[in-house]
């Protein structure tokens, strides 16, 4: 075993090998994208005349930096921060929803306006119901043990559903979701996986369900 060692010494690998250790990351990027489940409802239920319009959310998450998404935070209380790779969160929550609703057969307006649903008016828009909403939550965290690694994800949504028609809005629910994995592993994949899980199962608490989405679109008022 010495001279196992002795030769990796004089080959030149050991000093290489205490470099690469002690090299550790600045900063962590991962894709946020939706993907639809098998749990998503299809199939005509009525309302294939609704032109669905939606609005780009809103991020409505108390920081500075709206770009993290996370953190990783080593053995010695090190944290390292997590942000997006290519979609902002705005950007991959506003997707996310027309993706499920177009994965459940709904029609979509190819407009992506931009509206705050806290001024209550909803002005000229597209489409026939209009969506839009607040993001309250997203966020995935890791905390690396030295043998486990413990990984926690959460997404909260505030949405909100507008009559274009009327100008008024209808109805406003807010979903959350909370996966979590311990695996004796760390990677920038595992925290992917865990963040769009949570991002897809919040969406999909609403737009996925097509009882719930009937039970919504029922409560338009009449004129």
């Amino acid at each position: 075993m010495k001279q196992y060692f002795s030769l990796i010494a004089k080959a030149g690998f050991i000093p290489l090998l205490l470099i690469l250790s002690c090299t550790s990351a600045t900063l962590y990027t991962i894709n946020m994208n939706y993907t639809p489940s098998e749990t998503v409802s299809t199939g005509s239920d009525g309302m294939e005349n609704i032109r669905f319009t939606v609005a780009e959310f809103i991020d409505s998450r108390n920081m500075e930096d709206r770009m993290m998404i996370g953190s990783v935070v080593s053995g010695d209380g090190a944290i390292t921060p997590v942000t997006p790779k290519h979609l902002k969160p705005v950007d991959a929550v506003t997707s996310g929803v027309r993706k499920c609703l177009s994965a459940a057969g709904y029609s979509l307006s190819p407009e992506i306006p931009v509206w705050n649903p806290g001024n209550n008016s909803i002005g000229a828009q597209p489409g026939d119901i209009l969506i839009g909403g607040t993001i309250d939550t997203l966020e995935v965290l890791c905390r690396k043990d030295v043998i486990k690694k413990h990984y926690q994800a959460n997404v909260k949504l505030s949405i909100v559903f507008a009559d274009v028609r009327t100008s008024r809005i209808f109805h406003k629910i807010e979903t959350e979701a909370s996966p979590s994995l311990v695996h004796i592993q760390f990677s920038e994949e595992i925290l992917e996986e865990q963040i769009n899980k949570a991002l897809s199962a919040s969406i999909e608490q609403v737009f996925g369900d097509k009882e719930k989405m009937r039970k919504i679109v029922k409560e338009i008022p009449e004129k």
